[in-house]
């Protein structure tokens, strides 16, 4: 592994953060698809975004323990959204606001929540949610009505698997195994590594309710930090990750190219990276293929944010919210055994490891970059509104997953992250 330094762009250093800011705005707007048009030098981001691992595990925002007073009030809001006439989809609620979710004191955390999140580390975790005192259908109104002080709930999506357990075109998933592999197959979540990666809302929400007896642990990391990291030692590879790159979405043609890092036109910085995405795209018909470089580039995102992020075992009870724009995430692999291995049941689909999942427009968040590619995945660049997840592929059209890309997983010819050189402890899926 490449040493990681610490020196700062000399850039930076004479311009201070504002300055960064303008000049990352200046560069951004220059890029083409060319990388010799690419400008040099790119400034370091910085700021309080720009965390390392015992930064994040020191915040008083990870692991912000809730009160007897907040829970009293999360418990009455419950029971008041329950009788509300509210619907749901198996154990899915639907529709839940604030409205029907009266808050007062748990508000007001929930509000400094939402700052932290934009405008601090990106990076918020809750603990002491009584989660083996409710149902998971409980659970999840408690949960939707928590996000909905924080922001607009959106229904989530997925390019790849499309499944409904894990919240297809819900506002609330399920994140389990259904099956066990490397490569999740016909709908199935699998208890596979996933690399760190953004998904595609403003903020991600996590509930643990169980874990796994072996493995399962929560990696994040700043993404502002792997950026500066890679200005460092890898500075040539950079501006690469400010260019377009396909990736697959389940709207318009079904694969659409965004860079990887971005400039709002305020000059907040915002990122967007799925490394199992970009790497199908790679097996659709007409897209462009990576250079070595791009790929290396992409690669390295995962060293580093290894490297320098955090690692952890997110317990029953524990709920994190994560800045997509901001931070990455990921998770290993854990044990998962099928409904007729009685003598692992521990770890079974009804019994395994399981979070709830929301995906949230936060009601301060920031505003994306002015761009068709954008606005059409997003659905609208405004910040503070509802945008990402499913609705804007819906309102491009649905597009089925190419068949090419099917045959080339149903074939064996590919691997699940086959496409990067390096591998990294926690893919193991036989624990």
């Amino acid at each position: 592994m490449r040493t990681i330094s610490a020196i700062r762009n000399p850039l930076y250093a004479a311009h201070g953060r504002a300055g960064a800011a303008q000049s990352l705005i200046r560069v951004a707007r220059s890029f083409s698809t060319a990388p010799a048009d690419i400008p040099a030098p790119l400034p370091k981001l910085g700021g309080r975004a720009a965390w390392h691992g015992s930064d994040l595990d020191g915040s008083e925002w990870w692991g912000k323990q809730l009160t007897e007073e907040h829970l009293a009030e999360l418990d009455a809001a419950t029971k008041n959204a329950m009788s509300s006439g509210i619907e749901f989809e198996d154990d899915v609620p639907l529709g839940v606001s604030k409205d029907a979710f009266p808050l007062q004191k748990t508000a007001h955390l929930l509000a400094g929540l939402a700052e932290e999140l934009e405008n601090g580390k990106g990076a918020v975790m809750l603990a002491g949610m009584p989660v083996d005192r409710y149902s998971v259908k409980e659970l999840g109104v408690m949960y939707m009505g928590m996000c909905s002080h924080v922001g607009h709930l959106v229904n989530q999506s997925s390019a790849g698997l499309r499944s409904k357990s894990r919240g297809y075109g819900l506002p609330l998933g399920q994140i389990k195994a259904e099956m066990k592999g490397k490569t999740p197959l016909e709908g199935k979540q699998a208890n596979n590594y996933f690399r760190l990666h953004t998904d595609r809302c403003d903020v991600i929400s996590l509930l643990s309710v169980r874990t796994a007896s072996r493995g399962g642990l929560a990696r994040i990391a700043s993404a502002s930090a792997i950026h500066d990291a890679m200005l460092d030692h890898a500075p040539e590879l950079v501006p690469l990750l400010y260019q377009p790159i396909e990736r697959i979405w389940e709207g318009g043609e079904g694969v659409i190219a965004l860079p990887i890092w971005a400039v709002t036109p305020e000059g907040k910085f915002t990122t967007q990276i799925s490394p199992s995405y970009i790497e199908n795209a790679q097996y659709v018909n007409g897209v462009r293929k990576l250079t070595a470089d791009e790929i290396e580039a992409i690669d390295l995102i995962e060293e580093i944010g290894l490297d320098i992020g955090h690692e952890f075992l997110q317990m029953p009870g524990q709920l994190t919210f994560i800045n997509n724009h901001l931070c990455y995430h990921g998770r290993t692999a854990w044990k998962f055994a099928e409904t007729d291995d009685v003598d692992n049941e521990r770890d079974n689909e009804d019994n395994g490891r399981l979070l709830l999942r929301a995906w949230v427009s936060p009601f301060n968040s920031r505003s994306l970059p002015d761009t068709p590619e954008y606005k059409e995945m997003w659905g609208a660049i405004e910040g503070g509104v509802p945008r990402g997840g499913l609705e804007p592929a819906v309102r491009a059209g649905i597009k089925a997953k190419p068949p090419e890309l099917i045959e080339a997983y149903a074939s064996g010819r590919v691997d699940y992250y086959g496409m990067y050189k390096r591998k990294f402890a926690g893919e193991d899926i036989d624990l």
